[in-house]
């Protein structure tokens, strides 16, 4: 069943990388590959994904089903979430060229030259998981981990605090602006905003999230010197000029990224943001990983990719298919419209408070156990649907401002049980005693930002 599943997950990527590009209409092939993906995945999931991804199967299917949609309908639903499958699988390739280049040797370089004391080395941390993480994803937690456990323990104090606080913090605000991050593509779907027109803004947001949680560690929890021996000054060594040019790599990378799809939007490339998004990833990492195709290891590292890699998306891929097709069916049957005029009603008397509603929403429905990805997409139809006295923008904002902080306060993100069972302490000390008084800082000012981003650019 795995083996049948992979297959259909990478032959969902090749015609969403190839429907852009052809005349041909895909959108059969299309279905038929997301059945496959779906009936496959579901057997292969966890627990606790699994029930959530019934749920909304049978909530979709039997609204499609009550309302006697039409073929077209049903195909529209099963594949209206698709791409984000598609770039899941691609997303997950950029481990192949990092495992390739040893590209964490340069981290543990600059993390043991360069720092005298534990100040520098959070901030230089958090950036660090803040740009893996953005082609990484949560393959971004195992390889800090790897990269900090060993090179930290023993040499800074509070070292489970240090840890968690760089990474979920790091991680969590790439996940506002990054191209491959699912949120930023549920946020971009839910309310029709451009993904360019999301991307400075939430990276100027992601700037100041890091600024406070370096001033709010070095406060209180960071000391001024570490036990690390620093280099003396002089000619660069082997390893520096190594450290460098590997550095040099993933900056161009990322950039190179955000450069190429920003350029397909201008071009008007593909029929959606995901279809640039999905399309620059996969050319970038290919000619990435090509760059390295005579090293050593490389058959070895294909083959780690598509026996281990590729099915992390397996828990996902069937869970976007079915909110894709409920989140299809209440739109399509008309259900969202009954509740209208009611949640306008509501809308009405909070007004500009919305903002801040928006957000606490989310939060609150993460720390019960439910997904910001279903949080975003609920509330995101729900709230675009509306007349709210808001800026497109600025709700686009406060969704992926939620959705950051529902990563970090909740017990059950995957992101803190992830980190908790690495470096096993509990995950609701990663989430409420170390992280809650940060996000509620960043709470705030997320909403202040969105309010007069949207005031003075919307």
């Amino acid at each position: 069943m795995s083996l049948f599943c992979k297959i259909s997950i990478l032959f969902l990527a090749v015609l969403q990388f190839f429907t852009p590009l052809v005349a041909i209409d895909l959108s059969l092939a299309a279905f038929a590959a997301a059945v496959a993906v779906l009936l496959s995945s579901l057997p292969l999931m966890g627990k606790g994904f699994k029930k959530i991804t019934i749920v909304f199967l049978f909530l979709g299917i039997g609204l499609l089903l009550y309302f006697q949609q039409p073929s077209s309908v049903w195909m529209a639903a099963v594949t209206s979430m698709t791409s984000l499958v598609s770039i899941l699988s691609i997303m997950q390739l950029y481990s192949i060229p990092i495992q390739l280049g040893n590209y964490h040797l340069a981290v543990r370089y600059w993390l043991t030259k360069s720092f005298k004391g534990e100040k520098a080395l959070f901030l230089f941390s958090t950036v660090v998981s803040h740009i893996l993480a953005s082609i990484l994803s949560f393959g971004v937690i195992p390889v800090m981990v790897s990269l900090l456990g060993d090179t930290l323990k023993g040499k800074i104090s509070h070292y489970e605090r240090f840890i968690s606080a760089a990474i979920t913090r790091g991680f969590g605000l790439v996940v506002l602006w990054a191209p491959g991050a699912i949120n930023v593509m549920l946020v971009i779907q839910a309310t029709g905003v451009k993904w360019s027109e999301i991307l400075i803004p939430s990276m100027i947001l992601s700037v100041i999230g890091i600024a406070t949680s370096y001033f709010l560690e070095a406060k209180s929890h960071l000391a001024d010197k570490t036990n690390f021996a620093v280099e003396s000054a002089g000619k660069p060594h082997d390893s520096e000029i190594s450290a460098r040019s590997k550095a040099v790599h993933v900056f161009t990378v990322v950039i190179g990224l955000l450069i190429f799809v920003i350029f397909l939007e201008r071009v008007n490339f593909g029929s959606s943001p995901a279809n640039r998004i999905m399309f620059a990833g996969a050319i970038v990492v290919l000619l990435w990983i090509a760059f390295f195709a005579k090293r050593p290891g490389f058959s070895a590292t294909l083959q780690n990719y598509w026996n281990k890699d590729l099915l992390k998306t397996v828990d996902l891929a069937p869970l976007f298919i079915s909110m894709g097709i409920f989140s299809t069916a209440l739109q399509k049957t008309g259900v969202l419209a009954l509740f209208q005029p009611y949640l306008q009603t509501g809308a009405n008397e909070i007004g500009i408070s919305a903002l801040a509603v928006i957000p606490v929403l989310l939060i609150i429905c993460s720390i019960v156990g439910i997904h910001p990805f279903i949080s975003i997409v609920m509330f995101g139809h729900i709230l675009t649907s509306l007349q709210l006295p808001i800026p497109a923008i600025s709700i686009a904002l406060c969704l992926a401002l939620g959705g950051t902080i529902s990563y970090m306060v909740s017990p059950f993100a995957g992101m803190v049980l992830m980190l908790s069972k690495f470096i096993n302490c509990r995950a609701v000390d990663i989430s409420i005693y170390w992280n809650l008084a940060y996000s509620s800082i960043l709470f705030a000012e997320g909403i202040l930002f969105a309010y007069f981003w949207g005031l003075y650019f919307g």
